[in-house]
């Protein structure tokens, strides 16, 4: 089960060090945040609004917002698998720093609907998360659909709507947050005045274009 926190850092605080045992991925809502990480600490990444940063499991690492705005973090774990524990001790052995840009992911449109996908499947040597961000124009909506192999967290962040899971309507609007067990079919649709945006984090990591049906909506039930 994906685990959500977020953490509102101030400015000239700092989180750690420390070091969590298991795979989180970070995605930076507001601000931007440095990540100094590695046994000395002697590496140094900064991590803009809307970025996402992968945190293995036994890296040493802490996170410092030297801005001077409140930065908001948004964490995504979950429970190691029995049958890979060898991952809780896995470090960032890699050149490149563990951070995906938004500006350098993929997006596809349909209609007014816009998805921004930021850690692919094996980003980061990782099959945990996939992470993007829908948005979704005013009058717009998402089709009905399901997505068989992976579980998903969403978050808004700007905007709001209504998401229907299986016959289950709830209010969006910022902050809000939705868990959708893998395979039940959802709709999301904008009835706001302004843009709805929100992110969205699957476990495991899939592509939301490839794992992904076609659904029918729920029937509805009349009154006698």
């Amino acid at each position: 089960m994906i685990r959500l926190q977020l953490d509102r850092i101030a400015p000239g605080a700092e989180v750690g060090p420390h070091r969590h045992g298991v795979e989180t991925i970070v995605y930076v809502a507001a601000g931007e945040v440095v990540f100094e990480h590695g046994e000395d600490l002697a590496r140094r990444v900064v991590v803009g609004a809307r970025d996402v940063l992968y945190e293995a499991p036994a890296e040493l690492h802490l996170v410092r917002n030297e801005g001077a705005v409140d930065a908001l973090a948004l964490l995504a774990a979950v429970d190691v698998d029995p049958r890979r524990t060898g991952e809780m001790l896995r470090r960032w052995d890699s050149d490149d720093e563990p951070v995906a840009r938004r500006t350098d992911g993929r997006i596809a449109e349909h209609g007014l609907v816009r998805l921004s996908q930021i850690v692919a499947p094996g980003d980061f040597g990782s099959a945990t998360f996939s992470v993007g961000e829908v948005e979704i124009e005013p009058g717009g909506a998402t089709d009905w659909h399901r997505h068989p192999i992976a579980e998903h967290a969403i978050v808004v962040f700007e905007g709001r709507g209504v998401i229907t899971v299986d016959g289950s309507t709830e209010t969006l609007e910022p902050l809000t947050g939705i868990r959708i067990d893998a395979g039940l079919a959802h709709h999301v649709e904008n009835t706001g005045r302004g843009r709805l945006r929100y992110y969205v984090c699957a476990s495991p990591g899939a592509d939301p274009l490839v794992d992904r049906e076609p659904a029918e909506p729920p029937a509805r039930h009349l009154d006698a």
